[in-house]
């Protein structure tokens, strides 16, 4: 059982293997091109498929651009694939019962190839993650005096906080929060807190999903006398694809939530270390944009960030396109709560004593070239920075093992030996 759940889902092998799929299925379903009974309704499915997918690029590209980071061409191409199988089995004669069958596999290696480029799923195994903390409502937590036990072992607990804004009046989705045995078995221990934020589109639970916070965290916490920082994945988009870059903005106070309401509320409902300057904010791809946002408008919010995969500055798409939208179309607004302007014109002081590591995939040339000009900066600022690159793209392979490196500064950082 193991080794099946070891197979890799993101390998050479299986890149072969999701090819070879979606060009067999496609195939099928324009084969009936060459039957009388079919061609009609595979013509139908075949220009369809093709007039859907322009409408989906044209929305996700051009109309409404809710994501920064573009759609790879290999996303729609196994999309157009798919659709055109889906729709040649509802409108071919003879065929129906098999393409079915045809279409529910193609609309599958559909999704395998988004996973190819996120890399959320590497492996079968990960599809049924063995749990690594006990999960709890914020009720449970706090009823909660004893450390949290996994198989005869004392783990963390993986807790859903309400975290709605006040001075913002922010409409945010639960928060999730690892906390570790320590938080129990050293109730004087004051530990530090790790605040970390989902790309776009995304939401809290990713971190502790598809990006192993949990099992990171507890593998640190084993290796260090069950004490770790607190990790508290936050809402910072308001929705699954909610993009409000990061701002105060005409229709959300995200920049308020994120600085003011978190802090505040994470002191309220945890036992933590109350001086945020040993506090991270961290973050992928928007997450990351909007650490650094945060650290360099509110340097006295949190002492550190982790910024994986950022983008060189809060987007909708274009620079024009964002300081319409969000700031009245007034770009000197922009301007001055824009990281890379703060930390060219801030006075020097100003950043003092802050630290930060940037790292993004190696094949990831945007995010290469933005966080690079980004940690020069920073490092003229006088923070403590650094960049990294790991392998990898744009995609969760990247964001994991980051999450993972970093933990140990991260601990260090808030005063954890």
């Amino acid at each position: 059982m193991d080794n099946l759940r070891a197979v890799s889902m993101t390998d050479t092998t299986a890149i072969i293997v999701i090819c070879c799929v979606g060009a067999v299925t496609t195939l099928f379903a324009l084969w009936g091109l060459r039957s009388g009974r079919s061609r009609r309704g595979a013509l139908i499915g075949l220009i369809a498929g093709i007039i859907l997918t322009a409408i989906v690029w044209f929305l996700l590209q051009v109309a409404w651009r809710p994501f920064p980071d573009g759609i790879p061409w290999s996303l729609y191409l196994a999309g157009g694939g798919a659709a055109v199988v889906v729709l040649g089995a509802v409108f071919q004669r003879g065929r129906r019962k098999a393409l079915a069958v045809v279409a529910v596999v193609a609309v599958i290696n559909a999704w395998a190839t988004a996973n190819l480029t996120y890399q959320q799923y590497p492996t079968l195994g990960s599809l049924d993650p063995r749990p690594s903390s006990v999960a709890m409502s914020f009720d449970e937590f706090q009823a909660a005096t004893e450390v949290p036990q996994l198989d005869g072992r004392d783990v963390g607990a993986l807790v859903t906080v309400p975290m709605k804004g006040t001075d913002s009046q922010f409409p945010a989705r639960d928060a999730v929060a690892y906390v570790p045995p320590a938080y129990w078995s050293e109730p004087t221990r004051q530990l530090p807190v790790l605040v970390l934020m989902a790309g776009n589109p995304g939401e809290p639970m990713q971190w502790f999903t598809v990006g192993d916070g949990a099992a990171t965290a507890d593998d640190f916490q084993a290796a260090h006398n069950g004490e770790s920082p607190i990790l508290i994945s936050i809402d910072a988009t308001g929705s699954l694809s909610g993009n409000p870059v990061c701002v105060d903005g005409p229709d959300l106070n995200v920049m308020t939530y994120v600085s003011q309401d978190v802090p505040q509320l994470i002191k309220e409902k945890f036992r933590v270390n109350p001086d945020q300057r040993t506090w991270t904010i961290g973050g992928l791809s928007y997450g990351g944009t909007c650490a650094l946002q945060v650290i360099t408008n509110h340097p006295t919010a949190y002492g550190n960030f982790l910024n994986f995969s950022g983008q060189a500055e809060p987007t909708v798409g274009t620079r024009q396109d964002t300081v319409n939208q969000f700031f009245s179309g007034d770009e000197d607004a922009f301007l001055a709560v824009n990281p890379e302007t703060l930390l060219s014109d801030s006075p020097a002081g100003t950043y003092t004593g802050i630290g930060g590591l940037f790292m993004a995939g190696e094949k990831d040339q945007s995010a290469v070239q933005a966080l690079t000009h980004l940690n020069d900066l920073a490092l003229k600022q006088g923070m403590e920075t650094s960049f990294d690159t790991v392998p990898g793209g744009h995609s969760f392979q990247v964001w994991r093992v980051a999450l993972a490196d970093s933990l140990e500064w991260v601990a260090n950082r808030g005063g954890l030996s």
